[in-house]
């Protein structure tokens, strides 16, 4: 296993889904080459919650630095009665140990006939183990995005951006749109990418942040 860290003063000139975007995107790589067995992928998962812990405490003021988890569930149940009972938190947390999302939001919307639910929840850094285990796990439900300020929450401003791009049309979030949106509006975005013996922990931000 070999762990090295990446970084690109322009993401749109490696990322090729980015090479639309006209506002100029960074992207900080955490990479894991050969991992050839299931253990060696959760110990890199460990690993880069680290690396970029550390990156940040080299950049940022992190008590001023918030986090928030965005995330979006559909009806897997037979009931639409049931599924709007749990929504979106009552739901991940039948499988999930969410404790330290706080400021949880949920927003039901459709995708023609199909309902999800869209949600956003602010933590703390002592919980992005927790978050960049989810954004491994499943990188079409889960986005971690973040901002250095001191306001109380971006919640609802930052939902109300994900609600504006809206998922895709099999339910996804739109994770291109949401990294090329986002930045340019001065948020950070960490999302995963992964191939048979690679991981990679991929986080984009803007010049300003």
């Amino acid at each position: 296993m070999k762990i090295y860290i990446e970084e690109h003063e322009d993401a749109t000139h490696v990322y090729p889904w980015l090479s639309h975007t006209k506002s100029a995107i960074r992207c900080l790589c955490i990479v894991g080459e050969m991992l050839l067995f299931p253990e060696e992928i959760v110990q890199f998962k460990q690993k880069s919650s680290e690396m970029l812990r550390t990156e940040l405490g080299q950049r940022h003021e992190l008590d001023a630095f918030r986090f928030y988890l965005v995330t979006r569930v559909g009806n897997d149940f037979q009931s639409r009665r049931i599924f709007d009972y749990y929504k979106l938190w009552r739901l991940l947390e039948r499988e999930e140990e969410l404790r330290g999302f706080t400021s949880r939001m949920e927003i039901p919307v459709h995708i023609g006939e199909d309902p999800y639910y869209i949600g956003i929840a602010e933590f703390g850094i002592e919980q992005l183990p927790t978050a960049i285990a989810l954004v491994s796990d499943d990188h079409s439900m889960y986005v971690i995005s973040c901002a250095e300020n001191n306001e109380s929450s971006h919640c609802q401003k930052l939902l109300d951006q994900v609600l504006e791009i809206g998922l895709k049309e099999d339910g996804d979030l739109p994770i291109f749109e949401m990294v090329s949106t986002l930045t340019a509006k001065g948020y950070a975005v960490c999302t995963w990418g992964s191939s048979s013996e690679e991981q990679e922990l991929q986080y984009f931000y803007s010049p300003q942040l």
